[in-house]
């Protein structure tokens, strides 16, 4: 698939995730996805860090599940990109902390400590059945997610609304990683 057709792809999914992100009751949403996180999370043992996200531009806000692991004592971090080659860097926060504007305006922990976690969950614009996932296009989590998997199993979730689920194969290279699963207001789809 060339670079232009990927774009249109990105373009048709951004503009979707945004009409369901309009329609949306995101009060329900949220009571939805940590009710599913809540089943699922509870039978995994060695998740204690756990890595989300900040959210932009109708990304499916991660808020409601930061509040549950905070009242679990879990240890939330959020991303940080460093430059445009190198592999995304976790900081530790918790909400109402401080946070600073990073690159590309989004919002990251105003601390220098760095966490590696047992769990990222991430932003998308579409997946597939395959548990592929089509992003902004930088690479970040996939180069992240394959340098932590050297040294340590990593889970790798997607955080969405049902309705950017792709009926047809998306795109994918030799350096795209699958998703474990993705987590939406209907529940846990998992891929392996």
């Amino acid at each position: 698939m060339s670079e232009t057709d990927k774009a249109r792809q990105r373009k048709i999914a951004i503009s979707k995730r945004r009409k369901i992100y309009e329609a949306l009751h995101h009060e329900e949403y949220a009571k939805r996805i940590t009710h599913f996180f809540h089943e699922w999370i509870s039978g995994q043992k060695s998740v204690f860090v756990v890595a989300l996200y900040h959210p932009i531009n109708n990304e499916i806000s991660p808020l409601s599940l930061i509040e549950y692991l905070d009242t679990k004592n879990k240890t939330i971090c959020l991303p940080m990109v460093v430059n445009k080659k190198q592999p995304l860097i976790f900081k530790p926060w918790r909400p109402g902390k401080k946070m600073v504007i990073g690159h590309y305006g989004i919002s990251v922990p105003d601390n220098d400590q760095i966490l590696i976690p047992d769990l990222i969950i991430c932003p998308l614009l579409a997946y597939d059945s395959k548990g592929m996932r089509l992003g902004y296009g930088g690479g970040f989590y996939d180069r992240t997610i394959k340098y932590f998997r050297k040294n340590k199993q990593v889970k790798y979730i997607g955080l969405a609304f049902s309705g950017q689920k792709s009926y047809h194969d998306l795109p994918s290279e030799v350096h795209d990683v699958p998703l474990d699963a993705v987590l939406t207001e209907t529940g846990m789809d998992y891929f392996q």
